[in-house]
C-alpha cells in the first residue's frame, strides 16, 4: 500500500476507473445536450417560412379591390428571382389596381405589415421578423453567443470561491428559468435579453463540468472523457430537429429544450464535486469526506495515514513567470478564431446549404461532428504530429467548403442541393477534429502559470468574433454559397496556424534549430506526470497552474 504522503491522494483514493467515475460521468456528459440544443435552436424557431414550405406576402388589410391571393401578388408584388417565390414580398407597387397597371408601376413602398401562409407559428411569424426586420433573427443569436462569452469570463472567476458542482446549479437554474420565461413572454426586446441570460447560464454549466471531468480523471483517461464530453454537443444537434417535428409551435419548441434541465437540479446531490477544488481552497474535511466515500463506492482500500491536509502543489519551476511564446499564441489565436467561427457559424448556414429536410441535415451536420471529434481524439492520443495532421486535415475541409462556389447551377437557377452539403460536411469533419485538439491538446503548448489567462482570452475573442455568424448566413441571399465560401476561407486560414504550429512545436529538425537561435530551451513548457498530480482547477488561488482543457 502507497502512502498517502507519497502520491497523489485523489488517484490513490479514486483510481483510474470504477463504479463513481462512470456515474459521475455519464451525468456531467448530459449536461452538454441542452447547450447543443439552445446554440442551434434559432434554425427551427425562427426559419425561414420557405424552409418549411411556407411563404408571405404583404397584408392585404387595405385592399379596396379585394383581390384574389394569386391577383394581388401579380398585382402588387414586384417579380425577384432571388426569392424562392419569384416576388418580392417585403415591397408593394403603391398605385397599381390591376395587372394592366402593375406592368407600367414603378412606385414601391415597403410593407409594414405581412400576411404569413405557414403550419406552425414561428419567431418570425410572431414578431414579423422578414424583410428589412429579418435582421434581428441573427441579433437574438449573436445575444446567445455573447452569453456564453460573458459566461466563461464568469465562470473562470467564480470558480475563485464557487465549487463547480454549485456552478452548474446556479447555470442550471438561470438556464431554465430564462429559457421558460423567453418561451411565454410576448415581447421582443425581453425575448433578446433572455436569450443572453440563457446562454450566460448554459456557458456556466458545461464549462464546469468539463471542469468536474478533467479533475477526476488521470492520464490518458483526461483526453478522452474530455472529448467525449463533445459527443453529447452532437446528440444535442441530431436530436433538435426532431423535437421539433413534435411541436406546434415556436413556444413548445422553446419549452420542449428549456424544461428537460430541471432533471439536473432534482438530482443535484448525485452530480460530483471536485476533490482537487475542494483541495484548493482548504477545505480539507470536505475533501477527506469525499475521496473517503469514493474509494468505499469503488471498493478501493485507503492508507490508513491517508488525508488530504497536505495541499497539493505545483512543479517549483511553475512559480516563475515564464516568457510567453508570442508567435505560437498568435498561431493558436488564429486556430481558435477560424475553429470556434466556422464550427457554431457553418451550423447556423446548414440552411442555406440544400438537399434534404432540415432536420436530416442537422442530423447529418451531428453525424460529422462526432467523425470529427473521433478523429481528433486519435491525433490527441496517438499521433506525434497532431498539428501537422491537422492542418492539412483543415486544409481539405477549407478548401472543400470554399469551392461551394464553382457549384453549377440546377435548372430553377439555384446552386445549392446535395453537392453543396456534402461539401460542407467534410469542412464540418474537419473543424470538428480541430476543436478536439484546440480543447484538449493546445494549452499544452504555453508556459504552465500563462495557461489559465491566455487560454480564456483566446477563446473569449473567438467567442465574441462568432457574434458576427448569425449575421454572415444572411449573405447566402445575395448568392447561397457565399457564406460557406468564406467559411471555408476560415478553415484554411486556421490550418497556417496549425502548420505554424507544427514547425516551431512538432517538427524537431526546426525545433533544436530555433531552439538555439530564438527561443531559450527553458522557457519551453513540458509535460509530465506531475501533471495529473497538480490542483487541476479552471483557476487554482494558490497558483495559475496547469490547465489541461477548456470548453469552446
Amino acid at each position: 500500500m502507497v502512502p498517502a504522503a507519497a502520491a497523489d491522494p485523489v488517484s490513490v483514493a479514486i483510481g483510474d476507473f470504477g463504479a463513481w467515475q462512470a456515474r459521475s460521468l455519464l451525468l456531467l456528459f448530459l449536461v452538454k445536450i441542452p447547450a447543443g440544443w439552445h446554440m442551434l435552436s434559432i434554425l427551427f424557431l425562427a426559419p425561414f417560412p420557405e424552409t418549411f414550405g411556407g411563404s408571405y406576402i404583404c397584408a392585404r388589410d387595405d385592399d379596396p379591390a379585394n383581390l384574389s391571393l394569386a391577383d394581388w401578388i401579380q398585382t402588387k408584388h414586384p417579380v425577384d428571382q432571388r426569392y424562392p417565390s419569384g416576388f418580392n414580398p417585403c415591397y408593394v407597387y403603391s398605385n397599381a389596381i390591376n395587372e394592366s397597371t402593375a406592368a407600367n408601376a414603378y412606385n414601391v413602398e415597403k410593407c409594414e405589415k405581412f400576411e404569413f401562409f405557414v403550419d406552425l407559428p414561428t419567431m418570425v411569424t410572431e414578431w414579423s421578423l422578414v424583410c428589412e426586420r429579418s435582421v434581428l433573427v441573427s441579433l437574438i443569436q449573436s445575444l446567445y453567443i455573447f452569453g456564453t462569452a460573458i459566461g466563461g469570463v464568469v465562470t473562470f472567476f467564480s470558480l475563485k470561491i464557487i465549487s463547480p458542482k454549485t456552478l452548474i446549479m446556479v447555470g442550471t437554474a438561470l438556464q431554465v428559468s430564462a429559457g421558460i420565461a423567453g418561451a411565454l413572454q410576448p415581447i421582443f426586446e425581453v425575448h433578446c435579453l433572455l436569450k443572453l441570460l440563457i446562454g450566460l447560464g448554459t456557458c456556466l454549466m458545461f464549462t464546469a463540468a468539463n471542469q468536474i471531468i478533467v479533475d477526476i480523471s488521470t492520464g490518458w483517461r483526461k483526453t478522452v472523457f474530455s472529448v467525449s464530453f463533445e459527443f453529447f454537443w452532437s446528440v444535442g444537434v441530431i436530436t433538435l430537429g426532431w423535437l421539433d417535428a413534435a411541436a406546434d409551435s415556436w413556444s413548445t419548441l422553446h419549452l420542449t429544450f428549456s424544461i428537460p434541465s430541471i432533471i439536473f437540479i432534482l438530482i443535484w446531490s448525485f452530480f460530483p464535486e471536485s476533490p482537487r477544488w475542494l483541495i484548493a481552497h482548504g477545505r480539507f474535511d470536505n475533501a477527506d469526506n469525499l475521496l473517503k466515500f469514493v474509494a468505499n463506492y469503488n471498493g478501493r482500500d485507503l492508507p490508513e495515514d491517508f488525508t488530504t491536509k497536505k495541499p497539493l502543489i505545483a512543479s517549483p519551476g511553475s512559480t516563475i513567470c515564464q516568457k510567453l511564446p508570442k508567435f505560437r499564441v498568435f498561431c493558436l489565436q488564429i486556430m481558435w478564431i477560424g475553429t470556434v467561427v466556422h464550427y457554431y457559424g457553418a451550423l447556423y448556414n446548414i440552411r442555406n446549404v440544400g438537399g434534404p429536410t432540415l432536420p436530416i441535415r442537422t442530423s447529418f451536420a451531428g453525424a460529422a461532428e462526432i467523425i470529427g471529434t473521433v478523429i481528433g481524439l486519435f491525433l490527441l492520443l496517438k499521433s506525434k504530429h497532431k498539428f501537422g495532421t491537422l492542418s492539412l486535415l483543415l486544409l481539405i475541409g477549407g478548401t472543400s467548403c470554399a469551392t461551394s462556389f464553382a457549384i453549377p447551377p440546377n435548372a430553377s437557377g439555384s446552386t445549392s442541393g446535395w453537392t453543396m452539403l456534402g461539401l460542407a460536411i467534410v469542412g464540418r469533419i474537419s473543424v470538428a477534429s480541430s476543436l478536439a485538439v484546440m480543447t484538449n491538446g493546445s494549452l499544452e503548448l504555453l508556459p504552465g502559470d500563462r495557461r489559465p489567462t491566455v487560454g480564456l482570452a483566446m477563446v473569449t475573442v473567438a467567442r465574441l468574433l462568432l457574434m458576427t455568424a448569425p449575421f454572415l448566413s444572411t449573405l447566402a441571399f445575395y448568392g447561397e454559397s457565399i457564406t460557406l465560401t468564406f467559411h471555408g476561407c476560415l478553415a484554411s486560414i486556421a490550418a497556417f496556424g496549425a502548420f505554424g504550429i507544427f514547425l516551431t512545436a512538432e517538427w524537431r529538425g526546426l525545433q533544436e534549430l530555433l531552439s538555439k537561435k530564438v527561443f531559450n530551451p527553458q522557457e519551453e513548457p513540458k509535460r509530465s506526470s506531475e501533471d495529473d498530480i497538480v490542483v487541476c482547477t479552471y483557476f487554482n488561488p494558490q497558483c495559475e497552474e496547469f490547465i489541461t482543457s477548456i470548453s469552446a
